[in-house]
């Protein structure tokens, strides 16, 4: 069949990626054995196309803690070799950030078949492709919350205590909104959405159990309500400072534990409400032949630059710490099994999390090695190679990077975005660490410590992407 130029192409796949028997979740400082299988993980790709098949992408969404640049490009290589149609530079692999599934390391037993998935469904994604239409929607739902407390020093914690009474307010903002992408066929049913939320899958990050998190509850109502053919592809978007947890609320009767399944099921339940109150709206609006183009780099931005001082203090740190540890590493003195008894003894007393304790010896040992380390590789490699993708789907454009972004990146792309519509997509094709801001940075804190791009690349990494989206409009 003939395809017109400017038609827009779109096939669908999706492959159950849960692993098979106890697994360890990957996510936090410390292994977690999982128990059971509390909801399955999905990867979904979405196959796009014009119609002379000059322009292309491949999406793909996975329920795992991120995309690494191994993975990417050994999916890349598995892609040239099946889809010689298929340009590789503009495959796209996000993760929805569960801390409830294991490493997807390509060298292990999951890693290795976890490719093999990926390369199958993205393969049927691309040779189920049909004429489409699409229509973009925008919703609210609060689901992510800012996670970082400013107290009156100046000082900043993840997840810090907000009954203090030197507390004076959360750092950043938080961003409830939901951007979502409805595909539809030639005959106008839905095929599938894109869903774009700029929280984590997280409500569950310390359980014993694997879990796509509160994407299983989006996805049970989506079956419920519009059958079991509508696909979903998950995106997180610019969420490095954010999780799923209202600190100004944490343990009200009011608000479930956001620790815990009633606290998953309930920010399923308000995506899913969110989705379901822009369906018949988008019905009424698809777009037939809508503009399409894509755009990949590789943007080099500068690395945080570790000072002489800051050097020297974490080296100091660093040679305390460990003059103080046993000669045995079994030893309960370690700082690694202290920081483990701890978690054993807050788990058995407390209900909600976190049950680690960052602020430990052993948390801070972690991070100023990162620092002693990036002192040295810093100073050979002063730049920080990124993938960067915009892809223009009518008047909305998505934007991806590896990271953990902080929202007021994000934002700064939004602002000044061309495209009507915004979704912007971190861990994307690599995983860069948090990125966060000089408030963060000055505040301190687990998720401002020793990142391997601070605040100058950040701004890089949005005149960059503001380049790449504005070109196209």
């Amino acid at each position: 069949m003939m395809m017109k130029r400017d038609e827009l192409l779109i096939g669908w796949a999706v492959e159950d990626i849960t692993p098979h028997g106890p697994v360890v979740l990957f996510g936090q400082y410390y292994d977690r054995q999982s128990r059971y299988v509390e909801s399955a993980l999905t990867a979904t790709a979405c196959a796009m196309a014009s119609g002379d098949g000059k322009e292309q992408a491949i999406l793909i969404s996975m329920d795992l803690i991120w995309c690494t640049a191994s993975l990417r490009l050994a999916l890349s290589t598995i892609l040239h070799n099946r889809l010689p149609g298929f340009d590789s530079r503009y495959l796209v692999v996000n993760a929805t950030h569960t801390h409830s599934a294991p490493s997807p390391d390509i060298d292990t037993d999951y890693g290795r078949q976890l490719l093999e998935k990926l390369g199958n469904i993205a393969v049927k994604a691309w040779q189920n492709k049909k004429p489409a239409g699409i229509s973009r929607a925008l919703e609210y739902a609060a689901v992510g919350h800012n996670r970082r407390v400013r107290y009156a020093d100046g000082s900043a914690e993840m997840y810090g205590a907000t009954d203090r009474s030197d507390f004076t307010g959360i750092e950043g903002p938080s961003d409830s909104a939901v951007d979502m992408l409805f595909c539809w066929d030639d005959a106008g049913r839905l095929t599938g959405v894109v869903m774009n939320v700029p929280c984590p899958a997280q409500v569950t990050e310390s359980k014993y159990f694997v879990s796509a998190d509160f994407w299983s509850e989006v996805r049970k109502q989506l079956r419920q309500h519009l059958g079991n053919d509508v696909h979903l592809l998950p995106q997180c978007g610019a969420a490095g400072d954010i999780s799923p947890r209202n600190l100004l609320r944490p343990y009200t009767p009011d608000e479930p534990n956001m620790w815990d399944l009633p606290g998953m099921t309930e920010a399923g339940s308000r995506l899913a409400r969110a989705l379901l109150a822009a369906y018949p709206g988008a019905a009424k609006a698809i777009q037939r032949q809508p503009v399409f183009k894509h755009m990949a780099a590789e943007v080099q931005i500068p690395a945080r630059t570790v000072t002489e001082q800051e050097f020297e203090e974490a080296k100091a740190i660093v040679e305390e710490i460990r003059a103080r540890e046993p000669e045995d590493p079994a030893s309960p003195a370690t700082a690694f099994n202290r920081f483990l008894a701890g978690i054993s003894a807050n788990e058995a007393v407390r209900a909600y999390g976190p049950w680690d304790n960052k602020n430990t010896d052993y948390g801070i040992l972690r991070k100023k090695e990162m620092i002693l380390s990036q002192y040295a590789q810093h100073r050979v490699q002063p730049f920080y190679p990124v993938p960067v993708h915009a892809i223009r789907i009518g008047d909305a454009v998505m934007a991806t990077n590896p990271f953990e972004l902080f929202v007021d990146y994000g934002a700064r792309i939004k602002g000044r975005s061309k495209a009507a519509q915004t979704f912007v997509v971190q861990l994307c094709d690599d995983y860069g660490d948090y990125l966060p801001t000089q408030t963060a940075i000055e505040g301190g804190g687990y998720s401002a410590m020793a990142t391997p791009v601070g605040p100058d690349g950040g701004a890089v990494l949005v005149e960059e992407t503001l380049r790449l989206i504005n070109a196209m409009f």
